[in-house]
């Protein structure tokens, strides 16, 4: 009872609280939606993910959270001005050489080198560095976050390896602020001493003795600023607002152009199970016998034996070529117990038996070079997205032919029916030129080779 009837001191305005609450609100759904990101392929990530409604809605959450943030940075900064002009509030909140002064002698207190606590003004050095922490982590959140929500925008004045720096800045600057506030806010606001001005707006005596005697000391000496008559406020007021004003519309489209510049070059696709053929009993002996030249080939399995057999689902001329396309790290399927077998065992397993329609046969090409004419392309256009997006990389031949997470993008002799073609000649936002895609469907048209 005699703690709620001590004397009280305002500590904070209601839209400083109101404030300070959709700060915690968009930074914990930041957090949540952010981390799983930052940590996907991990199964705690994967389910939260899954809990919320899988990787496309987690993004649009963390870019309305986002929006959320960057509307109330910019109230702050209105409202920030408002109080230093109009109201002339000391900027009690910037860093002061008292501060440093403040933190040495805290250490030497906790380390017992001295009996005396510092003596804190308004806010303390803690206090300081977690708002200014705030402030330089929004900005750094709001640029990187720009370079990622635009992409292609950001390459048109940069390198493609800045966006992959604006991801590690981003996602560390995420995980440090996380780590802050758990270790560093929480203990000094919830355990070291619970303190509820945040909630209340209001200080009692014995805390402000406690935590800002210095401030309490001018409160009693009658040394505090007053605030401006009703005539001096108005004619601040007068000045302040149109500017104000300005300001806010010029940020607002900012904010505005950040998120309608473009549409983002990342959408995510679901993967694609890709079920490896397990012979059901060991691979038998080959024998010596001349292989047959098939004109064709079935597109559906047949019996060999007493074993379900897998038939090879296109024309070839020559069987001593298989592992050139399906050896480890290249075209699909290539189960590991095949690992370490040779040209000579394929046929066993997948028969060449004649079929009823002959399969259609590229006309034969002059394939154009992959090393000089196809791979720049890539690296120009497609490199500096498809470094690791989807798994898919487009930076060396064996990358490229391996696929994405969804399954090979490059299908020899099928341009068509290549899932890369398909979507440079669709909606895809990176395009390349006629003249580019003429190019890689020829040299895709001529079996994709490493020329």
């Amino acid at each position: 009872m005699e703690y709620k009837t001590q004397k009280t001191y305002q500590r904070f305005t209601l839209s400083q609280r109101i404030e300070h609450w959709v700060l915690m609100l968009s930074f914990t759904i930041l957090a949540v939606t952010g981390l799983p990101q930052k940590y996907v392929g991990h199964e705690w990530a994967e389910t939260l993910i899954g809990w919320m409604g899988g990787i496309e809605t987690v993004r649009e959450i963390h870019h309305i959270a986002a929006v959320i943030l960057l509307l109330e940075s910019i109230y702050h900064v209105v409202a920030a001005g408002y109080r230093l002009f109009v109201l002339r509030v000391s900027p009690s909140i910037l860093p002061s050489p008292k501060d440093l002064i403040d933190l040495i002698d805290d250490l030497r207190y906790n380390l017992g080198l001295t009996k005396r606590r510092p003596r804190m003004d308004r806010y303390t050095y803690q206090e300081k560095l977690e708002y200014w922490a705030v402030v330089w982590g929004t900005v750094i959140m709001a640029i990187t976050g720009f370079m990622m929500w635009n992409p292609i925008t950001t390459t048109r004045f940069l390198p493609g390896e800045f966006v992959l720096a604006a991801k590690a800045a981003h996602s560390g600057e995420a995980l440090l602020a996380v780590l802050a506030i758990i270790t560093w806010h929480v203990y000094h606001v919830h355990i070291k001493h619970f303190n509820k001005s945040i909630f209340t707006g209001k200080l009692t005596e014995e805390e402000m003795r406690h935590e800002h005697p210095l401030e309490l000391e001018r409160i009693e000496a009658g040394q505090v600023p007053q605030p401006p008559d009703e005539k001096t406020r108005r004619q601040r007021e007068r000045i302040y607002l149109p500017i104000s004003v300005l300001i806010s519309g010029l940020l607002l489209l900012g904010l505005y152009e950040f998120v309608t510049y473009e549409q983002t070059a990342i959408t995510t696709l679901p993967r694609r199970a890709v079920v490896a053929y397990a012979p059901a009993t060991p691979t038998p002996t080959p024998t010596p016998a001349p292989s047959p030249t098939p004109k064709a080939v079935p597109t559906t399995a047949q019996p060999a034996g007493s074993q379900a057999a897998v038939a090879v689902p296109h024309t070839i001329a020559d069987h001593e070529h298989c592992l050139l396309c399906h050896g480890v790290g290249a075209i699909k399927p290539f189960p590991s117990d095949h690992t370490g077998r040779g040209n000579e065992t394929c046929l066993l397993c997948h028969p060449l038996a004649a079929a009823e329609e002959t399969l259609p046969t590229a006309e034969p090409a002059t394939a154009p070079s992959f090393s000089t004419m196809v791979l720049p392309i890539f690296q120009a256009k497609c490199a500096v997205c498809h470094g690791e997006m989807a798994g898919l990389n487009l930076s060396s031949y064996e990358d490229i032919m391996r696929g994405s997470d969804n399954g090979p993008v490059i299908v020899p002799g099928q341009p068509e029916a290549s899932p890369l073609i398909q979507k440079m000649s669709g909606t895809h936002p990176a395009r390349l030129s006629e003249e580019e895609l003429a190019i890689v469907r020829a040299w895709i048209a001529a079996g994709a080779p490493n020329n």
